[in-house]
């Protein structure tokens, strides 16, 4: 018999695309499925079209918010009602194929240790969207991850490589570790949140597009792009002390970035004879990072050089933005 798999979906006046969102979820080929929809105080059309699908489809359970409490709080709230051994999440304005929860559940049963597993995405862009993701994806694109639990990992050290909207994960993830979305992280919360799952067990993307990804003006991506940018930057230092902890790095990245403590990071790897083209990347985004340093500490980098492992070209373009840093954008 096929395990309770519990659907969490978010919904806050997505009445252009909720039909379509639900149909394709209740049309799966796996059927044993509690569909959970946390209707966000919607002030459009959202809310009766969700009722009217439930009245054929008794696997839906509506969550109404009396007003908006926000995406974070909403999905927070909609894991309180799980009660399925797996948890999918896919959002209101997308479509999912249908084999998506199939294909990935069955995965999750092939390998205990896995945890979560994500997959690829196909672009759903129409013309001037007004998404700012519209600059890097076209219409039928398919937007990969990196593959490997290693991979991912590594990933997580420069960006989120995890599709939210398309991953089956274990409920223990919250029911057993308790984690949850965390608001001090809104906008990039899913970026923190797989950071998190990936210190408790392994992750996956499956090699198939099994959602299609709606690209417009009104997701997170485009309202809040610089505020998001910046919350991911934290979740990336995050990400790298984690890194550095376990390689037995002593040294950590802190919100304001300074030249004494990358440096004492840099020595640290270099006389722990520690090297990589990921650790190359990280220590080079670190330096180029930096708001405050003077002359004695451009001095410094010249000098110790070779402790560093870069290469050449990357030094010059180093040494070019401490003595033009107006050229340039942090990277951290």
């Amino acid at each position: 018999m096929e395990k309770l798999v519990s659907v969490l979906i978010c919904a806050y006046n997505t009445e252009k695309y909720i039909k379509e969102c639900l149909d394709s979820v209740i049309n799966q080929t796996y059927k044993n499925l509690e569909i959970i929809v946390v209707n966000d105080g919607s002030t459009d059309n959202t809310a009766s079209i969700i009722e009217n699908i439930k009245l054929k489809d008794e696997r839906i359970k509506i969550i109404d918010n009396e007003k908006n409490i926000g995406f974070v709080n909403s999905l927070n709230k909609g894991l309180e009602y799980v009660t399925g051994e797996y948890i999918a999440r896919t959002d209101s304005d997308d479509i999912v194929k249908p084999h998506w929860i199939k294909t990935l559940v069955n995965r999750l049963e092939k390998d205990p240790e896995l945890i979560a597993i994500g997959a690829y995405l196909t672009i759903l862009s129409d013309h001037n969207n007004g998404s700012n993701l519209s600059k890097y994806y076209k219409d039928q694109d398919i937007w990969k991850n990196p593959l490997s639990h290693k991979e991912i990992v590594e990933a997580m050290l420069f960006y989120n490589p995890i599709h939210n909207n398309c991953m089956v994960m274990r409920s223990i993830i919250y029911k057993k570790y308790g984690l949850k979305f965390d608001n001090n992280y809104k906008h990039a919360e899913d970026y923190k949140f797989w950071l998190e799952v990936s210190r408790i067990g392994k992750l996956e993307n499956y090699p198939e597009d099994l959602v299609y990804y709606r690209l417009h003006q009104e997701q997170t991506s485009s309202k809040y792009n610089e505020i998001q940018m910046n919350i991911a930057r934290k979740v990336r230092k995050e990400a790298i002390n984690y890194y550095l902890q376990d390689l037995n790095i002593n040294g950590r990245l802190e919100d304001k970035l300074f030249f004494k403590d990358i440096n004492y990071i840099s020595d640290s790897l270099y006389n722990k004879k520690i090297k990589s083209k990921t650790l190359e990347n990280i220590m080079y985004d670190c330096y180029f990072s930096l708001d405050r340093y003077n002359k004695k500490d451009i001095l410094n980098l010249i000098i110790n050089y070779k402790k560093l492992n870069l290469p050449l070209k990357k030094f010059i373009k180093l040494i070019k933005k401490f003595i033009r840093p107006y050229k340039y954008d942090n990277r951290l």
